[in-house]
C-alpha cells in the first residue's frame, strides 16, 4: 500500500450546467510545485479538476467529479454535504466539502482516500480551492 499526500491551490470558474441553475460545473487547475510525488506531476504541467455540483436552497451541496494528474485520474464524490455561504468579504462566498476518493485510472486505479476542500467563489464566478489530500494506492 502506497500513501500519497498533496496540498494544492486550484483556480478556475463555476458556471451553470443547466438552464435552471440547479447544477453547476466547476473547472479549475492547479500548478505543480516542488516536492510532489512524481505520480501526481510527471507528464502534466498542472492538475485539472472538473466537477458537477448540485446545490440546495439551504447553502448545502453534493458534488462528483474527477481530477486529472500526470499519472492518471482520480474519481471522487462528496462525503455527505458541503456548505457554502457568506464570508467576511461581501464579494466572496466561502465553503468547504470533504470528498471521498472512489478510484481512478492509470496509477490511481483502485485508489481510496480523502480530499478536504476549502474554497471561495467571487462575484465573477471565479473559484479558488485549497485542497489537502491523502490517497492510498494498492
Amino acid at each position: 500500500m502506497k500513501e500519497i499526500r498533496y496540498q494544492l491551490l486550484f483556480e478556475g470558474k463555476v458556471s451553470p450546467e443547466d438552464e435552471m441553475g440547479t447544477r453547476m460545473r466547476v473547472e479549475t487547475r492547479a500548478s505543480f510545485g516542488p516536492g510532489l510525488d512524481p505520480v501526481l506531476s510527471t507528464g502534466a504541467p498542472a492538475a485539472v479538476l472538473e466537477a458537477i455540483v448540485e446545490p440546495d436552497e439551504f447553502g448545502r451541496f453534493t458534488e462528483h467529479g474527477e481530477i486529472v494528474f500526470g499519472g492518471g485520474t482520480l474519481a471522487y464524490a462528496s462525503d455527505g454535504e458541503g456548505t457554502i455561504g457568506e464570508s467576511a468579504d461581501p464579494s466572496l462566498q466561502y465553503g468547504h466539502v470533504v470528498r471521498r476518493i472512489e478510484g481512478g485510472t492509470g496509477a490511481f486505479e483502485g485508489a481510496t482516500g480523502t480530499i478536504v476542500s476549502v474554497f471561495t467563489v467571487g462575484e465573477n464566478a471565479m473559484m479558488r480551492d485549497s485542497q489537502s489530500a491523502v490517497i492510498f494506492l494498492a
